[in-house]
C-alpha cells in the first residue's frame, strides 16, 4: 500500500494539518464507489466505510431512507421533526468523520417534510413497512440514487429476515430489487442504466439488544478485519468507526473499543468473486482503469495522472498533485462513466492540493439565520495563493429549516458558499467550500406560541395561558375551548434551533384537550426524569403538586415518578429509594432500556428483568387489544376508572422493553400482543413492598401525552395517586 511522506509515517503523533492531508490524500488512490443502503440514521457500519474509505481509497456513499424521527432520543425531549433534523445533523457529522457522501431517500426538501418514507416508529414487518411507504416508491428513488451514484458496489446494512426491524427488512429487499432495475432500460427511461459490478449482503446476523434474526446470515465470501492498525490515524479501522458514531449522540451511539481483532464478513449475492477483499476485481488506480479502454490520449492521460498520485502518496504532494490536475485537464473521455470518475477525481485532487499549498476559505453568512426576502452578505476569507467568487445555488425552501437532501465532503452541500480558485504549476484547480455551520432558512417573520401541547381537567379552575408573539391573535382562537381535542391553526411558523446546530420550522399551532380526569388531591409526586422526559410539566397541567427531586430527602412526597431513562441519566440512592418505598411510599417507573441505568435486582425494590431483544419484547400496533387481568386492582379505579375507550386513539405503539421476568411479589395487571403473537404481561406490574407499592410501566406513555391521548391522562393520575 502506497504511503505518504516519511513524517507523516508516525501515525500516533500525527496531528491537525498533517492528518488533514493524510486523509486528503486517501481517496486519490481508487476510482471506485461503494453505495450502502440503510433505513436510519446510525444503521451504516462507520467503522468498514472508513476502511474503505482510507484503507483502500474507495469513495463511500449512504443512501438512508429515513430521518430517524421514530426512534428514541438520550439527550432531550426532542422527538418528530425536532429528532428528524437533530438526527440529520448527527448523520452529517458522522459522515465527515469517514469522508463519507450522504444522500437522504425521504423526508426532505426534495419530496416535502410530510413524504410516506419516514420513520413512523418501529415495525416488525418489512411487508407493513412497504405498505406505509410504498414499495414501489422506494424502489424507484433507490434506482435513482444507484444511476446518479453509478457503484461499483452495492450492500444494505441488514438482512431481510424475520426478526429484523421491518424498515431494515424494506430497504435490503428493495436494495436488491432496485440493483436489478437499475441495469433495465424500460425502468425510468429518463436516466441512463448502470449496472452494479458487485451485490453483497451482511454475513452475519443483526441479533442484538434490538433485534433477533430468526434465520442464519448467508455464508462468508469475503471478509475484513476492521481490528488492523492504522498507523496514520492512531487507531484501528473499528476505533475510527466508533468515533464516527459518537456524533450519533442521541442515540447514545460509540463505544470505547480495545485493540485486537475485529472481523466484518460479508457474502457476495450477485458479482465477480473476491480473491482477498471486497471490490477485488473492480479497477481501482488510473492505471487500472486505463486498462479497460483503447490506448490513445485518453488512457495515456489516466496513466500519467496515476503516476503523479503515486508521487504524491509518496510525499511530493502540491507539484504531484498538479501534475494530475493537468494530466486531466482538456480531455475527451470516451464513455460518460469514465468522465464521472474522473470528475470526482480532480475535485479529490483539488482538496488535496489546497491542504499542501495552505490554501482555504472561511465562509460567512451575516445574518446566520437567513429570512424569507431579506438580504444576506457572504464573507469568504481566503488564505494562500487563491480567489474566491460567492456561491448562490437556489435556496432551499424555508419549510426545510436546516435538512438538506444530502451532504457532500468535498463541498457544495450548502447552498450559500464559496468557489476557491487557484492555479500551480500551469495546472488549474477549483474547490468548493461551505460555511462551517450549518444555515437554517427561515420565514420574514417569527410567530411563537406557547405552550404547543395544552391538558386540562373539565373541572379545573386553572386557565390555559397561551403566549403568542410576533403576530396578532388570530380570531379563529377560542377562548373556552370545549371538552374534547380541539386543534387552533398555525398563526404562522418560526425557526426553531435544536442542539448540534440542527433547525426546524415548525407551525405556530396549539393543540387543547379538555377532559374529565379525576386526581387524588393528596398526591405530591416527586420526578426524578431524565433528558427525554416531560411528565413533570403534564402533573402540573393536571394540577397535581409535583417537583423535581433535587435530594434524596423522599419524605415530603407521597409517590416518587422515575421518568423514560431516569435512573441511567439521574442520580439517586437507591436503597435510600427502597427504604422509603417500604415505609410506605408509592414509586413508579417509567420504561428503561436494558442498560440505561436499569440493574435487575438492583434497581427497582423488587426483581424485575427487561425484555431483550426489544423486538420479542414490545407491542408495535397502537391499536392492539388491551386484555385486563385485574379489573379490580385500584391502579385501574382510582380516582379514575380505566374502561376500553381509555386505550383508543393511541399512537406510534402500545409500548416497548415489556419486562420479561419478574419477583412473585409483582402483578401483571395487562395481557397485550402484536396480530398472531402470544400475549405480554410485562407491560404494567403492581407489588405490593412492604408497606408502599412499586409500578414499573412499560406502555409508550411520553407517546401519547404529546399526542393528547385522554386515556393516557387518566391512567397517569391513578399511577401517581397516593397508596392505598
Amino acid at each position: 500500500m502506497a504511503t505518504a511522506k516519511s513524517t507523516m509515517l508516525r501515525g500516533d503523533e500525527m496531528e491537525g494539518q498533517d492528518q488533514a492531508l493524510w486523509r486528503a490524500l486517501q481517496p486519490l488512490r481508487s476510482c471506485a464507489t461503494f453505495l450502502m443502503t440503510g433505513a436510519h440514521p446510525d444503521d451504516e457500519w462507520n467503522g468498514f466505510l472508513g476502511w474503505l474509505t482510507y484503507g483502500r481509497g474507495v469513495h463511500t456513499v449512504y443512501a438512508c431512507a429515513t430521518r430517524g424521527e421514530g426512534g428514541q432520543n438520550a439527550l432531550g425531549p426532542e422527538r418528530g421533526r425536532r429528532l428528524a433534523a437533530i438526527r440529520s445533523r448527527e448523520m452529517e457529522r458522522a459522515a465527515a468523520e469517514i469522508d463519507l457522501t450522504l444522500r437522504w431517500i425521504g423526508a426532505g426538501p426534495a419530496h416535502g417534510a410530510d413524504d410516506p418514507i419516514f420513520d413512523f416508529g418501529f415495525s416488525k414487518s418489512g411487508e407493513d413497512t412497504l405498505r406505509r411507504w410504498g414499495a414501489a416508491r422506494l424502489v424507484e428513488r433507490l434506482v435513482r440514487v444507484i444511476r446518479a451514484e453509478c457503484p461499483d458496489a452495492v450492500s444494505p446494512t441488514f438482512l431481510d429476515v424475520p426478526g429484523q426491524h421491518g424498515h431494515h427488512q424494506a430497504v435490503t429487499r428493495s436494495t436488491v430489487r432496485a440493483v436489478e432495475l437499475a441495469a433495465d432500460p424500460g425502468f425510468v427511461p429518463e436516466m441512463p442504466v448502470w449496472r452494479v459490478a458487485k451485490l453483497y449482503l451482511p454475513a452475519f446476523s443483526g441479533t442484538g439488544g434490538s433485534y433477533d434474526d430468526q434465520e442464519a446470515p448467508p455464508a462468508e465470501t469475503v471478509r475484513v478485519d476492521l481490528g488492523e492498525h492504522c498507523a496514520a490515524l492512531g487507531m484501528s479501522w473499528a476505533q475510527l468507526g466508533e468515533r464516527s458514531r459518537r456524533f450519533h449522540a442521541s442515540q447514545g451511539m460509540g463505544r470505547d473499543l480495545p485493540d485486537g481483532p475485529r472481523p466484518l464478513a460479508l457474502h457476495l449475492l450477485s458479482g465477480a468473486v473476491d480473491v482477498a477483499l471486497p471490490l477485488d476485481g473492480v479497477p481501482h488506480g488510473l492505471a487500472e482503469l486505463a486498462g479497460t479502454m483503447p490506448e490513445g490520449d485518453a488512457a495515456r492521460a489516466l496513466r500519467e495522472a496515476g503516476a503523479a498520485i503515486e508521487a504524491a502518496l509518496a510525499g511530493d504532494e502540491a507539484a504531484a498533485l498538479h501534475r494530475a490536475l493537468g494530466a486531466l485537464e482538456g480531455v475527451s473521455w470516451p464513455t460518460p462513466d469514465i468522465a464521472r470518475r474522473v470528475a470526482l477525481k480532480q475535485l479529490q485532487l483539488a482538496r488535496a492540493a489546497a491542504l499542501a499549498l495552505g490554501i482555504a476559505a472561511e465562509v460567512s453568512v451575516s445574518p446566520a439565520e437567513p429570512r424569507a426576502g431579506q438580504r444576506v452578505q457572504v464573507a469568504v476569507r481566503v488564505t494562500g495563493p487563491a480567489v474566491a467568487e460567492v456561491r448562490l445555488f437556489q435556496p432551499p425552501e424555508v419549510a426545510a429549516g436546516s435538512l438538506r437532501d444530502g451532504f457532500d465532503p468535498l463541498g457544495g452541500s450548502e447552498p450559500i458558499g464559496a468557489t476557491v480558485c487557484w492555479t500551480h504549476a500551469g495546472s488549474p484547480a477549483v474547490l468548493q467550500v461551505d460555511p462551517a455551520e450549518r444555515i437554517a432558512f427561515g420565514a420574514a417573520t417569527d410567530v411563537f406560541v406557547t405552550p404547543q401541547r395544552v391538558v386540562r381537567r373539565s373541572d379545573s379552575a386553572t386557565p390555559v395561558e397561551l403566549h403568542l408573539t410576533g403576530a396578532a391573535l388570530p380570531p379563529s382562537w377560542t377562548v373556552t375551548p370545549p371538552e374534547g381535542r380541539t386543534d387552533l391553526p398555525a398563526a404562522g411558523a418560526c425557526l426553531r434551533r435544536l442542539p448540534g446546530g440542527a433547525a426546524v420550522v415548525e407551525p405556530a399551532s396549539v393543540g387543547i384537550l379538555c377532559a374529565r380526569i379525576a386526581i387524588d388531591p393528596q398526591a405530591r409526586v416527586g420526578v426524578i426524569a431524565g433528558e427525554s422526559d416531560e411528565t413533570l410539566d403534564w402533573l402540573r397541567q393536571l394540577d397535581i403538586s409535583a417537583e423535581a427531586v433535587s435530594s434524596d430527602d423522599f419524605s415530603r412526597f407521597t409517590t416518587i415518578l422515575v421518568g423514560v431513562f431516569g435512573f441511567g441519566q439521574c442520580r439517586v440512592d437507591r436503597a435510600k429509594l427502597t427504604a422509603w418505598v417500604e415505609a410506605g411510599g408509592a414509586l413508579v417507573t417509567l420504561y428503561h432500556r436494558p442498560g440505561n441505568g436499569w440493574e435487575d435486582g438492583r434497581t427497582p425494590p423488587r426483581f424485575i428483568r427487561i425484555g431483550s431483544p426489544s423486538l420479542r419484547w414490545r407491542v408495535t400496533d397502537p391499536a392492539a387489544p388491551v386484555t385486563v387481568l385485574a379489573p379490580e386492582h385500584v391502579l385501574l379505579n382510582w380516582p379514575n376508572p380505566i374502561a376500553a375507550p381509555d386505550w383508543e386513539d393511541w399512537v406510534r405503539e402500545r409500548g416497548l422493553y415489556f419486562a420479561s421476568a419478574w419477583d412473585p411479589a409483582y402483578e401483571p395487571l395487562l395481557a397485550l400482543s402484536d396480530p398472531g403473537e402470544a400475549p405480554l404481561t410485562g407491560g404494567l406490574l403492581a407489588a405490593r413492598v412492604g408497606r408502599g407499592r412499586h409500578v414499573h410501566v412499560a406502555l409508550a406513555l411520553h407517546h401519547q401525552f404529546s399526542a393528547l391521548v385522554p386515556g393516557a391522562f387518566r391512567l397517569l393520575a391513578n399511577l401517581v395517586a397516593s397508596p392505598r
